[in-house]
């Protein structure tokens, strides 16, 4: 299983359920140890896309899903550096 806090975790499996419901097995999958930084990537900009489509005001700086989302995106990358 993807090694993120519980909230982050929840999160990422909404934003997957909106944009790419396919990896949620991939990411709950117990004996995936092996996840590449490509995977990690392609998590990111998933988040990002639901960031740009849910997360910005009309001035287009972050509301508080926004930064929330932010912050997932920050601890997915610290995952694999």
């Amino acid at each position: 299983m993807i090694k993120l806090h519980k909230q982050s975790l929840d999160l990422l499996k909404k934003c997957l359920l909106k944009h790419n419901p396919d990896l949620i097995p991939i990411i709950e999958n117990q004996n995936s140890n092996d996840y590449t930084v490509e995977f990690y990537n392609q998590l990111r900009q998933i988040v990002g896309d639901e960031l740009i489509i849910n997360g910005l005001n009309e001035d287009d700086e972050p509301n508080e899903y926004g930064l929330t989302l932010e912050n997932l995106i920050d601890e997915i990358g610290r995952l694999f550096m």
